[in-house]
Parts: structure tokens; C-alpha cells; sequence
């Protein structure tokens, strides 16, 4: 089987480049170890790009692992990658 060569002009390979690096230093912004390991309820909402009203509804029918500590919530953040994983 004979392999095509493609060959891009300058400009488009140096515009995939920028666009690849761009890419990557959004993900490293937006990575895990930014957030701390328990999360509030905004901060879950936020992380897990979800409304509250989501939220409260799996924390209803709990569906959502966290922790309940007199009228505060808490998330653990690994417990909810693995949370949804499952979704």
C-alpha cells in the first residue's frame, strides 16, 4: 500500500501548531490540581459544569456522594470523578 505525503504550506502548520499549544495551556489552567479536594456547592457545580438546581436534585435522590455536616455540603472531588465516570 503506497502512503499520500501531504505537504501543508507554512502558514497552516505554524496556525495547528499555535492552536495545539493554546489547547494545552487552557487544559493545564483548568487542571484537577487547581481545585481543592473538597469542594462546596458552588465550587461542585462549577466544577462539574452543572446548574444547582441539578445538584440539589442528585443530592435528593442520593444519587451524589458527599458529605453532610450541619447546613454545610461537601464534595470530595475524586469521589465525584468517579461519580461521573458512572453517568
Amino acid at each position: 500500500m503506497e502512503q499520500l505525503k501531504v505537504e501543508l504550506p507554512k502558514n497552516v502548520t505554524d496556525a495547528i501548531t499555535a492552536a495545539v499549544f493554546d489547547t494545552f495551556k487552557t487544559a493545564q489552567k483548568t487542571s484537577t490540581n487547581d481545585w481543592p479536594l473538597y469542594l462546596s456547592k458552588k465550587q461542585t457545580c462549577k466544577y462539574l459544569n452543572i446548574s444547582n438546581k441539578t445538584l440539589n436534585e442528585w443530592i435528593a435522590t442520593g444519587d451524589i456522594p458527599y458529605k453532610h455536616i450541619g447546613k454545610t455540603y461537601r464534595f470530595n472531588r475524586n469521589d465525584l470523578d468517579k461519580f461521573m465516570a458512572t453517568k
